[in-house]
Parts: C-alpha cells; structure tokens; sequence
C-alpha cells in the first residue's frame, strides 16, 4: 500500500460510457452510444411489455416513465437500434447484445424476431423541447425520412414533400395545423412499406409546454395518434418517455382540464422504468473503473468482505455478493445502496444519480476522487452526509415531493439550525437525515448500529465505532434526535399531527367569494404608468387598475384615486363585456382587458387564498412548528403559481385577450404595444397640460423641500417682481422652480425696461394653463369661486 496513488483520482474515475447521457437524435447511428449497454431486469421487463403489445395487438403506444438518470433514453436508444435497418451497424450490435442476454431460445428473443419485421421500421426520433408536439413530431418524421429513404427516394415521394413544407414553416415561426398529421404519418408509414415507431424523449417538455399554453389541440393530437386504426401491414407505435407521472404534468390545470389530460393518458400503456437499489448498485459498479494495484485490489476485497459479513442481512435481502461491494468502491456499500432510492423519490430536472457520479459539481463523486488523499493501508470512502451535502446543499433539492415535504422540511431546517456545532455532530445529524429520507422501516432504516456503520470507513475498526457511538449519545442527550425503541430508529424529525390537505379543501370550500373579489384582496393591482408620455412631457401619468366582471357597472365606473389618470380594468368574467364606454364617470380614459383560462386562475387563486387563511388563522401552527414550515413553504409556491396563472390569463400574445380602449375593440400583440398604447391615450386625453420639467414642482404631492421652496418663490413674485430673476440667487430649489415655471416660460420677462409678471407665449408650453385659469377668474363676476375648484379645473382631461 505504499505505493498508492496521492489521491483516489489517480486509481478510481467513471467510465466513459456513463459521462455521457444518450441523446437519442445524436445518437441513433452512433455504435460508442450502445456499447457496453446492459439489459437490466427493468429493460427485459419493458421490452417484454413492448413486444407482447405488438405481437398481441393490446396496445400501439407506451410511456416509459421514472425519474432522470434511470437509463430511459439508454432503453429506448436500444429500442430503436433493434428496430434499424438490416445492414446497419446498430442493428446487428444490438441484436448480438440481445442474444448474449437472453439467449437465441428465450421467448423475449423469440418474441422480438417475430415481431420485428427484417427490414426494420422507419424510425422516427426526436428530443422534446419546450414547444407545441406537433413541432417534435414533425422534427421526428423529417429526420425518419432521411435516415430511412435515399435523397433520390424522398424525392418521388409525395408525404415527404408535404413534411419538408410544414419543417420549413415551422422554421419561419408559424404555427402548424396538427389535425394534418395523422394523415401524414399514415402516408408515410404507407410508403416505408414496413411500419413507423415514433419516439419522443423528454414528452414531458411538450406536455409542460401545452400545460403552460393551454394546448389542448397538443393533447388530441397525442390521442388521434394513438387511437390511429390498426394496420398490420403498415402499423404505427409510439414511444413517449417522461420523468414523471402523465398526470403530474397537469398539476397546475384546473380539475376540468386534467380530467382532458386523463383520457390522453388512458390512450398510453405506462411502462414504470424503476429499478431496485441492488440493481442500481450493480449498474454503480460497472460504471466505476479501478486501476488499482495487486496490494490495493487485495485490500478492496478484505474491506468488501468485511462489509459483506457484517451487514449480510441488507446485502442478501438485495441480491448481492462482495464482488459487487468491491466494484462499488470508494462509494461506502450503504451509500451505494441508498443512493439510487434517494434519486428516486427527490431527483430534481437534471440531478440524478449518474450526475452525482460524473459531475464536477461541489460535493460530487468526481469531486471526492480529486480531493481525497489515500492514506497507507487506510481505504477512505465517500459517506452519508456527503450525499446529503451534494443533494441538499449544492444541488438544491427542495420541494419537489409532496408526500415528503413535511419530512424534509424539518431535517433541512434541524441540520441548518445545527450548522454553528462540531463537524462529528453534523455528520452524523446529515447520515441519520438522509436515511430518515429515504426509509424509516426495515433494514435501512436508521438504527443505532447502523449510523455507526455507515459513518466507519471499516465495521471492523471498534475505536471508530465507538467514537461515532459517543457522538449520537451526545446528539440524544442535546435533544438533536430521538430514539423510537418499538421501531430501533434514530429520527431527527418529529412529524406533524396538523394536516394542511385538508385545511385546504375545508378553506376551499368556505371561500365562495367571486374572483374579481378575490384578487382584489389576495393579489391587489399597483398602478401602471403611461412611461413614453411621461417621460417626453415630464408628467408622470398612471392608470389605476382593478379587477371586474359583469356585476360592475361600466358606465358608473370611478377612479378610486382623483389623482389617477385612467383606469384599466382586467375583466375576469366568463362573459365578455358589452358596450364599453370610452370614459369612466369621472371622465377619465377607460381600458378594459380580457382574462383567458379563467378557470385555472380560479383554482390558484382559490389555493392561495385557503393557504393563506390557514397561515393566518390556524392556532395549531402557533405550536407546531414543522406544519408552520410547510404552510409557509406551499403559501410560497401558491404565490408563484398564482403569478405565473396571471400572466398566462393576461398574455396578450393570447387570441383570447379582447381589449377595449377608449369604447373601442382593438388587437394587442405584445406588451409593448400595450404599454404604447396607454400612452398614445394619454397624448389623445392630456394634450393641452403643461409641459414642465422639475421634479420638484411637476408631482401630485410637493416634498417638504418642495413646499418651502415654492413658499419662498411666492414671495418672490409678490415682493419683487420687478427684479431680474425676482431677486432670487444661487442655485437653491426656488431659484430651479424660477427657471422652470417663469423663466424658461417667459412669465417673469423685460418689457419696455421693466421686470414684472406677464401672460405666457403661445408656445411656452403652459399657455392653456394660463388661459384656464384667466377665464376661471374672469368668470368668477356673480359670485365668488373656491380655490379647491381653481385647482380642479386645470386637473380635469381636455
């Protein structure tokens, strides 16, 4: 052992292989993507499942569904290497791979020959995107046409050239009609003379697009296809493959439209692509390469035999054997084990176990290589509470499991409280959490004994275990833990007897209010300025906004505020508006915007006025402090769904979005042209106002600074106005005020020699101000007239 390596980098990395994940567009003609490809027990299991669908007739379309980094896309990359033409490579490494699995005289292999046609299928391949299904659909078919057919081919036959137009309209940004594409694949599936089997990987970046866009035409179009008529001679399959539940895509919908989402669903045979730990610890082993010396691979299997002996129960229950221990190292044996259920149940987007293994990420497995040096006959291994640093800590995982939230919310909370305590403390707080996470029955589940073990490079090194046996009898005597005796488990968490489920349907329930009324209190409207009029006239101008629907009546509408210029009204009623004036009844300009989805905005905005109530008026979380954690958390996440709902209804890009401005129907495309157009209104309304640029004077509520100064430029003018600048000097806030309101304006001018207060030029800016009030006062010969209504005559619109 002398002569290892300085650190495990130099003897341990992970395979090639598994550095990469497959990109099934990439990777379709590429044997490197293949090799080394393992059928595992979940691979035979889904291929069976495919196969009897095909061979049977039970079923054309499957989803293969399990969280990222579970070997999907390896599978289907497999599917669709089977299924290539007879003299491509991929063909034959495939079906030698197959034959080497399962044996030319099992029935999954007998089942694939008959099933397969010799001349393949046209494969149709695509990576999802965020955008309409029809797209990828047709991004698949075009690629299918190029790798199945020659250029001379595609050219005689006529599916492709209508595929090559739709291709090239999506290039240039138009939206494609889907209710073509049936057709389509029908002529094409014709014309291969053999079948297609389309396969779309990442689906559930379609299924979030067409849930974010309301895309209910992207959901018939999964359901036309799949519903296709069985043709035996040219038949169509389809392979979608997602990382969560069909269903889960349209948490966000209302009940109305995941019920649409539901019969979709049901077209689909769902094929669950879930392996167990032992297997996924297999699939561990094999991705980790040893270069290691006589002397080390002697030591690695003495450690793994060790292990073995010792927790033999875990091991056997899982199918194991040594060799597997050894080939898993410098992964500790119980963080191997547990960490594909970890994945499991919190991988998040692109987190996953492989990326744990390959990343360069702050406490990942290549990480630990580089950093950890190898002591003499000493073999360390990468533990626990590193796990929960990478999956916790540096890749955020948070709240993306319902059913766990309240657990993991109080064992990040605990370990966050517990940060400023000894690092032997944390660790063990940061093992016992993990498996608190991951099982609390069973063999894994966090025993005494077993946080020892896993905390121990060796089970056999007694004063290590002793070490870690004093530290847990700190953390039971600090109260950091408890034991439960009838389970033999150490629990940081405590768990919750407040159920904010059902909080929620009964606050649900009670709140019958309609839902102009219920924005109104929940998620108020600030005003929106009229920006390119203001900042050209040096007026800030502003329209007041608020919720309506068919109970208002529009033509007695006010401003809440005298002070606003405008109100804008965003219509959340079923019933569009009829006869919009084009003025509120304090005269001031009237815009009225259409709300579409109303019936998702209904159902955030309902979840986030029940979590709210609970948040406000529920006693029980007062004492318990983990449901006040989760309330908190999902008040959060309401919040945020409930923005994301408003922007979707009030879009604009949306053909739904009626506008009315001014008594007038019009067309918005885009925000912008929304925002230009509250100040072309304005420029309509608010032609004859002054143009003054001070800050100091041109807002609705003078400064104290401002008032002083204006109080000091009175006097000024009364005192004397027959001085230059009325006598004022320096550079103080009168003298700005002077320049702009008198000087600039020529009000305070030389007139045969003599300073006084004159009328304003016709193009001072501020004539009609000055006419207003001269025929206010001129008016005011019968009776007296108050200064309020002096001052309201010039504020009122043109």
């Amino acid at each position: 052992m002398a002569n290892m390596a300085n650190t495990l980098a130099d003897v341990f990395s992970v395979k090639r292989r598994y550095s990469r994940s497959v990109n099934l567009e990439r990777d379709l003609e590429q044997p490197n993507a293949l090799e080394g490809y393992i059928l595992t027990e979940r691979s035979v299991d889904a291929l069976r499942r495919v196969l009897s669908g095909i061979k049977e007739g039970t079923s054309n379309s499957w989803t293969l569904t399990s969280v990222y980094g579970t070997g999907k896309s390896a599978f289907a990359h497999y599917l669709a290497s089977l299924s290539a033409p007879p003299k491509s490579k991929m063909r034959s490494l495939s079906w030698e791979m197959t034959q080497t699995a399962l044996g030319v005289e099992s029935d999954e292999y007998q089942a694939l020959e008959s099933s397969i046609p010799k001349q393949g299928y046209f494969r149709a391949v695509a990576v999802a995107q965020r955008e309409p299904i029809s797209n990828t659909i047709i991004r698949a078919l075009l690629r299918g046409t190029e790798t199945f057919w020659t250029t001379t081919q595609r050219k005689k036959i006529d599916a492709v050239s209508k595929l090559q137009q739709l291709a090239a309209g999506i290039e240039q940004g138009n939206k494609i009609d889907g209710k073509e594409i049936p057709t389509l694949v029908k002529e094409l599936a014709k014309a291969s003379k053999t079948g297609i089997f389309l396969i779309i990987d990442e689906l559930g970046k379609n299924l979030e697009y067409a849930a974010s866009d309301r895309g209910a035409e992207d959901l018939y179009l999964l359901q036309q296809l799949a519903e296709l008529p069985r043709d035996d001679k040219h038949p169509i399959y389809i392979l979608g493959i997602l990382h969560q539940a069909f269903a889960d895509y349209s948490q966000r919908l209302a009940s109305i439209q995941r019920n649409e989402w539901s019969k979709v669903q049901g077209r689909f045979e769902d094929i669950p692509f879930t392996e167990s730990a032992g297997q996924m610890m297999r699939l561990i082993g094999r991705a980790i390469k040893h270069t290691s010396t006589d002397s080390h691979a002697c030591a690695l299997q003495n450690q793994a035999q060790e292990w073995f002996t010792r927790l033999d129960n875990i091991f056997k229950r899982e199918e194991l054997d040594v060799e597997v221990l050894e080939q898993v190292y410098p992964l500790h044996p119980l963080t191997a084990l547990v960490l594909p259920t970890l994945c499991q149940r919190f991988a998040q987007n692109d987190r996953s176990l492989f990326t744990f293994l390959t990343s360069s990420e702050p406490y990942s497995f290549n990480n630990y290589l580089k950093e950890v040096s190898v002591e003499a006959d000493k073999l360390p291994s990468l533990k626990l509470d590193r796990v929960y640093d990478y999956f916790i800590e540096a890749a955020g995982m948070g709240l993306v499991s319902r059913s766990n939230m309240q657990r993991w919310v109080e064992i990040q909370d605990l370990i966050a409280d517990a940060k400023y305590l000894d690092l032997d403390i944390l660790r063990v707080l940061k093992t016992i959490g993990i498996l608190n996470l991951v099982t609390f029955t069973g063999l894994t589940r966090a025993s005494r004994e077993l946080v020892k073990f896993a905390m121990c490079d060796r089970p056999g090194d007694t004063k290590e275990i002793e070490s870690w046996d004093r530290v847990i009898g700190e953390l039971l005597e600090k109260g950091l833990i408890t034991h439960r005796r009838q389970l033999n488990e150490l629990r940081i968490w405590q768990g919750s007897d407040f159920n904010v489920d059902n909080e929620l349907i009964r606050y649900r329930e009670e709140n019958r209010d309609p839902l102009f009324k219920l924005l109104s209190s929940i998620r108020p409207l600030k005003p929106l300025v009229a920006q390119r009029h203001s900042y050209q006239t040096g007026t800030l101008r502003y329209f007041e906004r608020c919720y309506l629907d068919s109970s208002a009546s529009l033509k007695n509408l006010l401003c809440s505020a005298a002070e606003s210029d405008g109100l804008i009204g965003y219509w959340v009623d079923d019933e569009k508006p009829k006869l919009v004036p084009n003025l509120t009844a304090d005269n001031k300009p009237l815009i009225i915007l259409c709300a579409a989805e109303l019936e998702s905005l209904r159902m955030q905005a309902r979840e986030y006025a029940a979590l709210k109530k609970i948040q406000q008026n529920a006693s029980e979380l007062q004492t318990d402090g983990v449901a006040r954690r989760e309330v908190r958390y999902r008040v959060a996440e309401a919040e945020q769904l409930l923005y994301e709902s408003l922007q979707d209804s009030f879009e604009l890009t949306n053909d739904k979005n009626d506008c009315w401005i001014e008594g007038k129907q019009i067309k918005i495309k885009n925000i912008t042209e929304f925002n230009s157009q509250l100040s072309a209104v304005c420029d309509r309304i608010y032609h004859k106002s002054p143009k003054i640029w001070n800050e100091l004077i041109n807002r609705r509520q003078l400064t104290s600074q401002g008032a002083k100064a204006r109080r000091e430029l009175i006097e000024a003018i009364i005192e004397h106005s027959d001085l230059e600048k009325l006598g004022l000097e320096g550079y103080g806030p009168e003298v700005t005020m002077y320049h702009s309101l008198l000087g600039e304006t020529k009000i305070h001018r030389e007139e045969d020699e003599f300073w006084d207060i004159y009328p304003p030029k016709e193009k001072s800016g501020v004539w009609t101000l000055w006419q207003a009030i001269d025929e206010f006062c001129l008016a005011a010969k019968d009776k007296p007239q108050t200064l309020d209504r002096l001052c309201q005559t010039p504020a009122n619109p043109s």
